[in-house]
């Protein structure tokens, strides 16, 4: 409903095919649970590239004051033009709101523009037990010398052996975090610890799938900010790609190429720039574009690896992983808290440049396309993102009703983000509770609405509804399938929502609802924690 007018509300019911997935498990999409081929929409084969641009001297000092003409990209070898440009000053938080205590939660990023954002994640997956608390002490010890009110407002998560869990959503309260960093108690893999204390490997057999799962949740909780997202993963990460066959065990044409290639387009569409800062092996300065020649030859590259894109079943460990999105790797350091803040700084000076592909008759659809900046000043070093993947961008589809299971890349979204405590700003909703269920109301503009024959709007969403009791345990969940139409006439920017009905029993002793809102088009999601 839209304007106080019901057009017409379609409601199919979904069937999930059990509750179970947690962190560490990575759908491939194309592949349904019963080897079927699922329905998709949404296929995308233009895009604009956003980059952000780090320019810096050979001291290692970001470099200022320079213009878009000094800029030039390479897309495969093909010089792109350059159709937006914004210097650093384009994207800081506003100046009236500067030293100002303005973000208390996800709700108030609105606030700020598009200054860049934290994301500080502990990794508890690999990491073994005495390096966690060698790190949760070096966050303290970092987040001491920062100002009382945070200049980037701050997101804090652990990636424990089951879960993703939110130890505080984004703030600028600098005491806020540090209490929630001290009295977290780490999700300890004890299967793991029991095999370190026999003499074997602390590295979780399923690390690589639980590591990608966690940067495909993070990145789909904050694509609807606008702005940069620096995730600074603290721990070592996954460490051998051969870790994502036995997870993807059972599913035909499964591969760490496709698994890196679903978390990599989830990434650079919501702008996130990867930092990993290792306090356990040895130092090995990693950057993307290292020191290299004056002027124009100075691009940005690959790591020396390889390549995490052109050759994922071989190469795709977390550090190639980390550069290739314009990001940074620091091992081993003794002065850890000093390494984040370099990290932190480093993700708040920037240029940011837009390009729209120009057409590569010779480029396979879905090969990586390789990306090369370079700057027209003598002696400076460029990070940046080094390409992306082309082609279609598949989204997956609810299957009709006689299916016996879904895409497991939607149900994977949908859990996932129904159990999760992370905030997903995609799609910005509400909802009331109703005698029957709930209306939830999504902002119109968010969504994809497809004209109809008679000239009206259409808009197709998957709602989820989850109660939990008050020790978290799952109670219920119930998932729908739902569309709205508009007339031709309605408004649908500004403030404006359109209205779904989601009916939805919610049992006894339930003490959170929480819903999630998921585009069927774009594969956009919102969360709302509802009213009882």
């Amino acid at each position: 409903m839209m304007a106080g007018i019901v057009r017409r509300v379609a409601v199919a019911a979904m069937v999930l095919g059990g509750v179970g997935v947690m962190v560490g498990q990575v759908p491939v999409a194309g592949q349904a649970q019963d080897g079927s081929t699922p329905a998709y929409a949404m296929q995308v084969t233009s895009r604009l590239v956003l980059l952000d641009v780090v320019v810096t001297d050979a001291e290692g000092r970001f470099v200022p004051g320079l213009d878009v003409t000094k800029f030039r990209v390479e897309e495969d070898g093909v010089p792109q033009g350059i159709r937006n440009f914004d210097a650093p000053e384009g994207h800081v938080m506003p100046a009236a709101l500067r030293g100002k205590l303005v973000v208390n939660s996800s709700a108030d990023l609105v606030k700020i523009g598009n200054a860049p954002v934290n994301v500080l994640v502990v990794d508890e997956i690999n990491t073994p037990y005495m390096e966690i608390a060698y790190t949760q002490q070096m966050m303290v010890r970092f987040l001491m010398r920062q100002p009382k009110v945070l200049e980037q407002p701050t997101l804090l998560v652990a990636v424990g052996s089951k879960h993703l869990m939110v130890l505080h959503d984004f703030t600028q309260n600098r005491e806020d975090l540090v209490a929630s960093v001290k009295t977290h108690v780490t999700e300890a893999d004890f299967t793991a610890m029991l095999a370190n204390l026999n003499g074997g490997s602390m590295v979780a057999e399923d690390g690589m799938l639980k590591t990608l799962s966690a940067l495909m949740q993070v990145a789909t909780s904050v694509q609807g900010y606008p702005g940069r997202k620096n995730v600074i993963w603290m721990g070592p990460g996954y460490s051998r790609t051969l870790e994502v066959s036995r997870g993807l065990r059972g599913q035909p044409h499964s591969s760490a190429g496709a698994v890196v290639r679903l978390v990599t387009n989830r990434m650079l569409v919501a702008h996130i720039t990867l930092y990993t800062i290792d306090p356990a092996g040895p130092y090995r300065p990693h950057s993307v574009g290292g020191p290299g020649g004056p002027g124009m030859d100075q691009a940005a590259t690959g790591g020396e690896e390889g390549d995490v894109y052109t050759a994922p079943g071989r190469n795709a460990t977390f550090h190639t992983f980390a550069r290739s999105t314009g990001g940074t790797v620091i091992t081993g350091r003794n002065d850890l808290d000093a390494q984040i803040t370099k990290s932190e700084q480093q993700g708040s000076r920037y240029y940011t440049l837009a390009y729209t592909p120009a057409f590569n008759a010779g480029a396979k659809p879905e090969a990586f396309r390789k990306i090369q900046v370079m700057v027209d000043v003598p002696g400076v070093s460029v990070t940046t993102r080094n390409g992306y993947f082309g082609g279609r961008e598949e989204v997956a589809q609810v299957m009709d009703n006689t299916a016996k299971t879904q895409p497991p890349a939607l149900v994977s979204d949908l859990l996932n983000a129904g159990r999760s405590q992370l905030v997903y700003t995609g799609l910005h909703s509400d909802a009331q509770r109703t005698k029957d269920g709930y209306a939830v109301n999504v902002q119109a503009k968010d969504l994809q609405w497809a004209v109809q024959g008679d000239g009206t709007r259409e808009s197709e969403v998957t709602v989820m509804g989850a109660c939990f009791d008050s020790k978290g345990k799952l109670l219920a969940q119930h998932a729908a399938e739902l569309r709205e139409q508009i007339a031709p006439t309605d408004d649908i920017g500004g403030a404006a929502k359109v209205g779904f009905a989601f009916p939805f029993v919610v049992p006894p002793n339930t003490a959170r609802v929480r819903i999630v809102v998921r585009d069927a088009a774009t594969g956009t999601m919102g969360t709302v924690n509802a009213q009882l």
